[in-house]
């Protein structure tokens, strides 16, 4: 059913697949499946308010924060991004020879210790998101989950 005066855009829907009964032939075609079957391009047509709708949901929910909470998560997710260059460093650490078991000890306690501090920025990081979030009066667990990984 269509309305006049409404703007519409197609929607491109994905071939269709085989029918779950084959027993009948597909030149038979009852008053139904006339009604409900399409030309082959099988175009559904979307209201622009719809399609509006369609688009808002489809956004991620950081691209609607506050310019100082994007910076917060970009700084968070550049903390991340060193814990697992230093978790790298540290793991080729264990694999590297070493003249004595002192050095190869105190080699990995430096690189455990990076990782902690980074750790810790990290965490001290987020509870600042999740109090400047909280100001703002966002609540978007998503967002904290996604940084706690």
């Amino acid at each position: 059913m269509k309305l006049e005066n409404t703007i519409t855009e197609p929607v491109k829907l994905p071939p269709r697949q085989a029918p779950f009964d084959d027993t009948k032939p597909k030149t038979e075609a009852t008053d139904v499946d006339s009604d409900a079957e399409q030309s082959e391009d099988d175009n559904v047509t979307i209201s622009m308010a719809g399609f509006k709708k369609l688009k808002e949901e489809s956004e991620d929910p950081k691209d609607k924060l506050p310019s100082h909470i994007k910076e917060m998560i970009k700084a968070i997710e550049r903390l991340i991004e060193m814990i697992e260059a230093a978790e790298e460093a540290l793991a080729k650490a264990k694999k590297a020879d070493y003249p004595d078991d002192d050095t190869k000890r105190d080699v990995l306690e430096m690189h455990q210790n990076q990782i902690n501090s980074l750790e810790f920025a990290r965490n001290d990081a987020i509870n600042g998101l999740m109090e400047a979030m909280k100001e703002a009066g966002i609540s978007e667990p998503g967002i904290i989950i996604e940084l706690m990984r």
